[in-house]
């Protein structure tokens, strides 16, 4: 055995070569041969193991790599028929061949074993149809899912809708409601669906309103859309609701369905009773005012007469509504004026406001004042004028009374018992004397014939008693800044006779003085009062000064009684007692700063303000004031305050801080900022906070029983004579004007 084992692996036996007898063209052809079908046979196993990893998906790959070992084993053996050709090693050759048989009949057997499901594999048309039927099939989910998106859309938009929306069937019964319909008629959604529409109608109306239904249903109404319907609603509680209704009748699978939109027209009802009211009192005002409006169109050079314009020139109601019309009643006098006020409106935009005379109702020429505005399109052209016409005859006939009392008035200057003098500014600001009479005069040991109109400074070497340097000196050097008419001094002037000398200017626009009246009176017997009335003065003093004192205690004893009266009523109330204590301690503390300032009239408002500031904290509580940072901007000097003014607006002030407290400090540190300055001798106050604000329609809107703070501080600033402005954009600030008070 172990020598037949030896001979079968023997490499010694005859080479192949012998068969080619040597000849080198046949043995190199086999061997070329063979080596190239054995690199041919192993390259196609490499590429179809590289296929079979990058295509995980392929069915049968396994049977490709059963492939690609049966064509390796026969590049194994065209290997081995090689070798033979010179070494006679035909075993070895032989056990190459038999592996290859049984590689190769195991994928024979393999192959026909699948090959029912190898001709199933779709051929390449049919897995192309197959593909398509598929790209349809994922085409019609994506359309399904779209529709699904676009009626849940439909959904969101009808449930969102503001207006009320329902669908019957042919007979009128109920298919579909969105919430607004709903919500509209007090139902739920259950309530309605199946039952029929008329269940929305009030009884007098389900007859006429099913009749509609049945019309447009079997179509003899147009399917389109219905012309909108004002009918009544019936809520579920019995209410009567003012309804626009606007069906639609369409088919829907063969199967008719009425669409209808319900809007709620009763806000739109009252809106248009109430513009039929301001309508009415707009044409009550007119009628009862002595302005007439009146329109022109340039376009076809037509007006429009109002029924008081017609009634104030006395024209019947057909009058032509003409621009010519009006042209007649102005007197031929003053037509011209007038036209040419009127085009230099039009071509030059001038103002539009003139006198003149026109006939009136009862046939006279009265002095008639007409004035409007342009309403002008993109390029500028005119295309209406709007105004009023005024019967003035009463204002005119009123000027020629103030001349004739103006010449009154000189007489009175000339003849009255006090001094009086009248200096004017001139264009290069020297003071010059305009006017003076004889007592004036007589008190500067003058002689007021002889004064004409000259330079103050000359007045003053006239003067031996020296009061013209003391005055001139006042009004060049100590001008006040107010504007105010004052008293500068008592001058002892001729015969140890004491005169008061008053100043009153006369600013323009700017507040500039452009004229000064200055009036001297005698005054001795009033020094000698004024010693007898000081000793008065001091017990009157003494005397208020216990008042305020008594006031200030008074309204402490108020205040506590509310803080034991806040310990026993409800939390919800005590907010409100809080609110009412700080504005007691507010009036408190000016009668207290009252007793303790020398002056009884005024209070000083820096002082106030930083005492009224935290006392309101510690009323609060002791955390709110510890959260406060209080920034006081004044002009450096003190905003002194009569008391008539501070009460109003020392509440006012209380009302802002306390807000602030409540909802700009609330568990937070802030900042409370008070500017107070005075422009033009008014004074001017912000109280704001860094907080996180309102909405101003709150302040706006504000009533006794709605934000009654903001209530009381309007009426405050009233009282106070100011104008108060709150903004809550960035933080709250109150901002208070000092109004002139005329």
């Amino acid at each position: 055995m172990e020598q037949q084992v030896t001979d079968f692996f023997r490499t010694d036996y005859m080479p192949h070569g012998h068969c080619y007898l040597w000849k080198p063209d046949i043995l190199w052809l086999n061997v070329i041969s063979d080596a190239a079908i054995a690199a041919a046979y192993f390259t196609i196993p490499f590429v179809l193991y590289l296929f079979v990893r990058q295509r995980q998906d392929i069915r049968f790959g396994w049977m490709l790599y059963l492939f690609a070992a049966f064509i390796l084993c026969c590049g194994i053996t065209h290997l081995f028929g090689i070798y033979t050709v010179w070494q006679g090693a035909y075993g070895y050759h032989g056990i190459a061949k038999a592996v290859t048989a049984i590689v190769s009949l195991s994928t024979a057997y393999v192959l026909i074993k699948i090959l029912p499901d190898l001709i199933s594999i779709p051929s390449l048309s049919e897995y192309a149809k197959h593909k398509d039927l598929v790209y349809q099939a994922e085409l019609d989910r994506l359309e399904l899912i779209r529709e699904q998106e676009r009626l849940a859309t439909v959904r969101l938009a009808v449930e969102g809708s503001p207006f009320g929306m329902l669908v019957t069937d042919a007979l009128g019964h109920i298919r579909m409601v969105n919430t607004a319909l709903t919500r509209m008629f007090d139902y739920d959604e259950q309530d309605l669906l199946n039952e029929h529409v008329n269940t929305l109608l009030p009884p007098e109306q389900r007859s006429q309103h099913r009749k509609l239904v049945e019309d447009i249903s079997v179509g003899i109404r147009s399917s389109g859309l219905m012309t909108s319907r004002v009918v009544y609603g019936l809520g579920k509680t019995g209410k009567k609701i003012p309804v626009e209704v606007t069906l639609y009748r369409s088919e829907l699978d063969g199967e008719v369905r009425v669409f209808a939109t319900v809007v709620d027209i009763s806000e739109r009802l009252s809106y248009q009773a109430k513009l039929v009211e301001a309508n009415d009192r707009f044409e009550r005002v007119i009628s009862g005012s002595r302005d007439a409006p009146w329109e022109w169109y340039p376009a076809d050079n037509s007006n429009w007469f109002s029924p008081r314009f017609l009634e104030l020139l006395g024209w019947p109601a057909n009058v032509p509504a003409h621009f010519d019309t009006w042209k007649e009643h102005i007197h031929p006098d003053y037509l011209d004026k007038v036209m040419t006020h009127l085009r230099e409106h039009v071509e030059q935009g001038n103002k539009y406001d003139i006198n003149y005379l026109g006939r009136a109702a009862d046939g006279t020429y009265h002095w008639f004042n007409t004035r409007g505005d342009s309403q002008r399109d993109e390029q500028g052209n005119l295309v209406v004028m709007s105004g009023m016409v005024s019967d003035v005859q009463d204002e005119k006939e009123l000027e020629a009374a103030l001349m004739h009392k103006s010449a009154f008035l000189e007489s009175v200057f000339t003849g009255a018992s006090s001094g009086l003098l009248v200096l004017d500014w001139r264009e290069d600001d020297e003071v010059w004397l305009s006017a003076i009479n004889h007592r004036f005069a007589a008190m500067l040991g003058l002689d007021a014939s002889q004064l004409e109109p000259q330079p103050l400074t000359l007045l003053e070497k006239l003067d031996r008693s020296g009061v013209m340097y003391r005055l001139r000196d006042y009004l060049l050097g100590n001008v006040r800044e107010d504007g105010e008419s004052g008293t500068f001094g008592l001058v002892h002037a001729v015969e140890g006779r004491w005169f008061q000398i008053d100043v009153h200017p006369i600013s323009d626009v700017l507040g500039d003085w452009f004229r000064v009246v200055v009036s001297s009176s005698d005054v001795t017997e009033l020094k000698f009062a004024e010693q007898r009335l000081e000793s008065a003065l001091k017990e009157k003093v003494s005397l208020l000064n216990e008042v305020h004192h008594r006031v200030k205690n008074n309204l402490q004893i108020v205040s506590s009684l509310m803080d034991i009266q806040s310990r026993q009523v409800k939390k919800e109330e005590q907010a409100a007692l809080s609110d009412l204590k700080n504005r007691i301690r507010a009036m408190a503390l000016i009668h207290e700063l009252l007793y303790q300032n020398d002056s009884l009239a005024s209070i000083n408002l820096q002082s106030y303000v930083n005492r009224l500031v935290n006392l309101i904290g510690d009323t609060l509580s002791k955390s709110s004031r510890e959260q406060l940072n209080l920034n006081l901007i004044d002009e450096g000097k003190p905003l002194n305050i009569n008391i008539n003014q501070m009460v109003p607006l020392g509440l006012l002030i209380c009302e802002a801080v306390t807000n602030a407290f409540k909802y700009a400090f609330h568990h937070r540190q802030g900042m409370l900022t008070v500017r107070m300055v005075r422009r033009n001798g008014l004074l001017q106050l912000e109280v704001c906070d860094d907080g996180p604000g309102f909405d101003n329609a709150l302040f706006e809107n504000a009533s006794l029983s709605s934000q009654l703070g903001f209530t009381l501080m309007k009426t405050f600033a009233k009282q106070a004579g100011f104008s108060i402005q709150v903004d809550g954009q960035k933080g709250t600030c109150v901002k208070l004007s000092e109004l002139v008070i005329e």
